[in-house]
């Protein structure tokens, strides 16, 4: 079967054009020649094929070429393909074949779409994932907005794919000076880049999926979180909690109010009252009990905790995820819940509501009304410079986020449960993920000053008897005690 060029000569345009196909010819099985002809879309002078071949000087050379190519190389795979099926190749078989594939591939081949159209289509096949993926795609959405605005440009496929170099200098410097954002957070944000490149490249908007450089992030030993004595420290403070007639001298504290709908609502008082700093203090106090995140607190109501009085465990759905976590009831977790639901209807939210804003607003002013001072770094890289290096006031750096940390480092520092059971009630399903939550401080490197420390074996039998005289005494003469060893100390 012998493949070529040919010019329609019986048919021109006024400027002596003709339309250019490729003619198929071979022998029917009667020894007939026969040929089929398919177009190529092309439409050329006489000069512009010779020998059979296109002439290399004429303009649009490349593409012209690029065309009789391809469509040369599907009609050879169409006739070895039949070769390879048992059938014998002729000129109308073929024809019909290449047609039949053009039509397939014209329903397979998705339409041209923009790259905000393509965008659409991604955030809509993700409804069905879990609140905080479709979060952070909402959050790229927002990045990638600010950054058409602050440049006065429209985002297209050709400038994020084709100059990719490009795009992702000037997105990464609008990150870094405008939003102030860390390395970490680019990374984050340009990864999500890519899997909606990925979607469109496997949806055939993009024919390569660019691959954005990462940068190099701080790898903070201690984290922002609170230890267990500044836990215990927060909850047994009062100083801001309501009380009738109490007043108070900030101009930062208000009453919040939310009505009980309860059946023994009456019994209660019929009306939740407490001060803005309160709620904060024990909403945070709540985080670091169970570990939940902020973006959990306005969706908890109380018939949202499974409270079981054999296990005593606290168990719900988390937001981010859609996952259940149980976490055991400890006096921390025990009291804020008993504060929040009582008097409540199972329906009704365990919280007020109240903004992230104005929850980390408070809660730094809180904290910082409440001498918690320990110095604390948090350094971050911002391109290749490196900021935030000096110590700063543990209330200064402090946000909502600090109470999941507190209830990971917190159990870790138990010491008596395994990371896997602490991932459990966390929600982790990876070591990577749980680590970033996981603090290394100076107390922690100490430790390691006991290893091959050789104790005195009476020391901890007397160690041994003095917790156990101490535990049984009742909660006066334990106060006493502890007086006296603070005074001698």
């Amino acid at each position: 079967m012998n493949i070529s060029l040919k010019l329609d000569k019986t048919q021109s345009s006024s400027d002596n054009l003709y339309s250019l196909y490729v003619r198929i010819r071979g022998k029917e099985r009667n020894g007939k020649i026969t040929e089929s002809s398919i177009s190529t879309g092309l439409n050329l002078k006489p000069n512009h094929i010779i020998n059979g071949s296109l002439k290399t000087g004429i303009k649009g050379y490349s593409n012209k070429q690029r065309v009789i190519t391809s469509l040369i190389s599907d009609i050879e795979h169409i006739i070895s393909l039949m070769k390879s099926d048992g059938l014998e190749p002729n000129p109308k078989l073929v024809k019909k074949r290449y047609e039949d594939h053009v039509r397939t591939k014209s329903l397979n081949t998705p339409q041209v779409i923009s790259f905000w159209g393509g965008f659409q289509e991604f955030q809509d096949s993700k409804k069905h994932l879990s609140r905080g993926y479709k979060k952070t795609i909402t959050t790229l959405k927002n990045r990638l907005k600010g950054f058409e605005k602050h440049e006065g440009i429209l985002l297209s496929y050709d400038f994020i794919v084709g100059k990719s170099e490009i795009f992702q200098t000037k997105f990464q410097n609008y990150l870094w000076e405008e939003r102030k954002v860390s390395n970490s957070y680019v990374n984050k944000l340009l990864h999500n880049l890519s899997q909606f490149l990925y979607y469109s490249q496997q949806r055939g908007y993009i024919n390569k999926k660019p691959s954005f450089k990462k940068h190099d992030n701080v790898d903070r030993m201690e984290k922002v979180y609170l230890n267990t004595n500044e836990v215990l420290k927060l909850f047994n403070s009062s100083k801001w909690d309501y009380s009738e007639n109490k007043t108070f001298d900030s101009l930062h504290i208000y009453i919040i109010e939310q009505k009980l709908k309860g059946t023994r609502s009456k019994y209660f008082g019929g009306t939740l009252k407490v001060t803005n700093w309160e709620m904060v203090k024990d909403i945070f106090l709540f985080q670091c009990s169970i570990g939940c995140r902020y973006s959990d607190i306005p969706h908890f109501k109380v018939r949202h905790f499974d409270f079981d009085s054999d296990t005593q465990t606290f168990s719900w759905i988390q937001q981010k995820t859609d996952k259940r976590v149980s976490v055991p009831v400890n006096k921390v977790s025990g009291e804020v819940f008993r504060k929040y639901s009582s008097g409540k209807s199972p329906t009704q939210k365990l919280f007020p509501s109240l903004s992230i804003q104005k929850f980390n607003k408070s809660l730094k002013l809180l904290l910082k009304d409440l001498g918690f001072n320990r110095l604390v770094t948090h350094p971050r890289k911002i391109g290749s410079k490196l900021v935030d290096t000096n110590e700063k006031f543990l209330w200064e750096l402090i946000s909502s986020h600090g109470g999941r940390r507190s209830f990971i480092k917190n159990l870790i520092d138990v010491g008596t449960m395994d990371y896997k059971t602490i991932m459990t009630m966390s929600g982790h399903k990876s070591m990577s993920e749980f680590e970033k939550y996981v603090s290394v401080t100076k107390n922690d490197l100490k430790k390691g000053m006991k290893l091959y420390h050789m104790d005195d074996p009476n020391t901890d039998v007397e160690v041994d008897e003095l917790v156990k005289e101490f535990v049984s005494l009742d909660e006066e003469k334990r106060k006493l005690i502890l007086n006296m060893i603070k005074s001698i100390s």
